[in-house]
C-alpha cells in the first residue's frame, strides 16, 4: 500500500486525503491546527496536529518513510518553503507542493519540489475551455500545448466513420478510444471503420488549438 503524507488540511489537503484514502492508500494528514485535524479525522487514516516546520517531528511520525508527500499548506509561504526542504532533506523521494504564486513556484523548485501544484490556475484554466468548447467533458495537459480530453461529438460525426471523419489530417488529433455514454464499455484504439454513434465520446490526443477548433464544430 502506497503511503502519502499531506501537508496541511484545509480544504484541499482535507478533500485530497479524503480522497486518497477512500481509495486505499495510506495516508498521514498534519497540520498545526486542532479544528482541522479533528475534522479530518473521521476521513483521513492518520490525521495529527503537528508542525511540518520541524525536522525532528517529521522524522518522529515516520514522515521519512512515505512514498509520497504533498504539501498544501495555503497562506504561510515561509511554512510551505521549509517543509518542502525539511521533506527532501530528510529523504522524501516525491514532494509535491502548492504554489501561491510565480515567485513561489520558483522557491519550491530550488529546495526540491518535484512537482508544483497550482489548483486555482489549473482550475480556472479548466474552466475556461469548458466554457469555450461546451461540448468537450473532460481536459488533462500532456505536454507543452498538448492535451487528451474527452470530447461529445458534434451532430456533424455521428454516423461517420473515424476513416471519414479523417481527425488526423484534418485536425492533428488522434483519437485513443471511445466511451460509450450508456454501457461505459471502453473501446481502445478504434479502427478507422468504427462508426460514431449518439451518445459515444471521444478520448483525443491533440493540440490545445486543435481542441478550440473541434469544440466549434456543430
Amino acid at each position: 500500500m502506497k503511503r502519502v503524507a499531506i501537508i496541511g488540511l484545509g480544504n484541499f489537503g482535507y478533500y485530497l486525503g479524503k480522497e486518497l484514502t477512500e481509495r486505499g492508500f495510506d495516508v498521514l494528514g498534519l497540520d498545526v491546527r486542532k479544528d482541522v485535524v479533528q475534522k479530518a479525522k473521521n476521513d483521513i487514516a492518520v490525521a495529527v496536529v503537528a508542525d511540518a516546520t520541524d525536522k525532528n517531528t517529521l522524522q518522529d511520525l515516520g514522515v521519512d518513510q512515505v512514498d509520497l508527500a504533498v504539501v498544501t499548506i495555503g497562506t504561510n509561504m515561509l511554512a510551505s518553503i521549509l517543509a518542502t526542504f525539511l521533506l527532501k532533506e530528510i529523504g522524501v523521494r516525491d514532494v509535491h507542493a502548492k504554489a501561491l504564486s510565480e515567485e513561489h513556484e520558483r522557491i519550491l523548485r530550488r529546495v526540491g519540489a518535484d512537482q508544483i501544484l497550482f489548483p486555482e490556475k489549473d482550475l480556472a484554466l479548466s474552466l475556461a475551455k469548458r466554457i469555450a468548447t461546451p461540448n468537450m467533458l473532460e481536459y488533462l495537459p500532456f505536454i507543452e500545448d498538448y492535451s487528451i480530453f474527452e470530447l461529445e461529438p458534434p451532430a456533424s460525426f455521428l454516423g461517420k466513420t473515424l476513416r471519414d471523419l479523417d481527425l488526423i489530417n484534418r485536425f492533428e488529433t488522434q483519437v485513443l478510444a471511445v466511451r460509450d455514454g450508456h454501457s461505459q464499455k471502453v473501446i481502445f484504439i478504434p479502427k478507422a471503420d468504427f462508426t460514431i454513434r449518439q451518445g459515444d465520446i471521444l478520448i483525443l490526443l491533440g493540440s490545445n488549438q486543435a481542441i478550440q477548433r473541434l469544440g466549434k464544430l456543430e
